[in-house]
């Protein structure tokens, strides 16, 4: 078995790292991987540095990239690959462009992250999904819209969850260690964490209004902005918060971490309030590092969070119920240890990297099977 995972995106957010941390389980797990990438990208170089096989391939147009999906059918012919496993939407067409100008037959495989608004039955669509062979999706609410608006059969579209892996087990003094680097300046402060990129709609302007109030009413807290800056406007408002009154002894805007989710384990509570979020993987890390986690009732977040059991949800841009939620863990802490311990029972259980990998070769495996 050939894999080629296809992912020409010039970012670097949860989409290109999935790619790379699938890419690096497949290889780990003896499984034959090309990575084909952006060239320059810094998905090209995070996979170089991880050691992956990387070819690059620049594409000028994706309104018909013919000449692009003729080198990509020769790279796949060249290197005798089994599976084509894309992940960004814009290289669906020169993908299956790709596929049919192939010698070898190919299985297409499309893992589809972001959320689907409108039924895509046309002629176009039709023609691009009869190439796809499983399209998989990050949610069961998105394989019901998949299955809702796509031309594809409904056994062709499956749901996979995404893996996380275990966190690195902290000592308590290393953890201590690591709280003060957040922020917090003494062991009885409350440090809530907001991972994400800084932009408008994840919604770190709402999460400082709440922990401005939280502060007012005498909470011992300190909340940690995790994540880069994606628009210098909003990041200037957000910083114009933190300023306000008492604030500023009360937040750090901390900027980009390579791997947050070793910084998990540091937080009493973590946080997700982004509009709409189609999964939450912030949520899984804190569960899997044993802690609290709240997120918007939007999205895939209901099926993370069991309100309640596993977390608590709040109404999307509702300040005074966010409020409410961070204060009922602040006050509880029997309810935050309780609530933490479940989410990382559930989070072990159904959201485990080795799982989820090995569902993955299980799809792989079954389509090489149907021929």
């Amino acid at each position: 078995m050939k894999i080629l995972q296809l992912c020409l995106s010039p970012g670097v957010g949860g989409l290109e790292l999935y790619v790379l941390r699938s890419a690096i389980a497949l290889q780990q797990r003896q499984i034959e991987t090309l990575l084909v990438v952006r060239p320059d990208s810094l998905l090209q170089q995070r996979a170089e540095a991880a050691q992956l096989r990387v070819v690059t391939l620049a594409c000028r147009s994706y309104r018909l990239p013919l000449i692009t999906a003729r080198r990509l059918a020769q790279i796949i012919d060249r290197e005798a690959i089994d599976i084509l496993h894309l992940h960004w939407g814009k290289d669906l067409l020169l993908a299956v462009l790709a596929k049919r100008l192939a010698l070898r037959p190919l299985k297409l495989i499309y893992t589809r992250q972001m959320m689907l608004t409108r039924p895509k039955k046309d002629i176009y669509h039709q023609f691009i999904y009869r190439h796809v062979d499983r399209f998989l999706t990050i949610t069961r609410q998105l394989q019901q819209l998949a299955q809702a608006y796509l031309p594809l059969p409904p056994q062709a579209v499956q749901q996979l969850y995404y893996g996380v892996s275990q966190p690195t087990k902290l000592s308590e003094a290393q953890r201590q260690q690591l709280r003060q680097q957040l922020g917090a300046r003494h062991r009885t402060t409350l440090l809530i964490g907001l991972v994400g990129r800084m932009e408008r709609n994840k919604g770190q302007h709402l999460f400082i209004e709440a922990i401005e109030q939280l502060v007012q009413e005498g909470q011992p807290v300190h909340a940690t902005l995790i994540g880069p800056a994606m628009n210098l406007a909003y990041q200037q408002q957000l910083q114009q918060q933190s300023q306000r009154g008492q604030l500023s002894s009360c937040i750090t805007l901390f900027g980009s971490h390579p791997n947050p989710i070793e910084l998990m384990a540091a937080f009493d509570v973590v946080v997700l309030t982004s509009e709409m979020e189609t999964f939450g993987l912030v949520l899984i890390e804190a569960m899997r590092a044993g802690v609290a986690v709240i997120g918007t009732h939007a999205g895939g977040v209901p099926e993370i969070i069991d309100d309640g059991v596993t977390g608590l949800l709040f109404t999307p841009n509702d300040v005074g119920q966010l409020t409410a939620q961070l204060r009922r863990l602040l006050d509880d802490p029997p309810l935050r240890q309780q609530i933490a311990a479940a989410g990382q029972a559930k989070a072990d259980a159904e959201f485990a990297e080795p799982l989820h990998y090995e569902r993955l070769l299980n799809h792989y495996r079954q389509l090489l099977a149907d021929g």
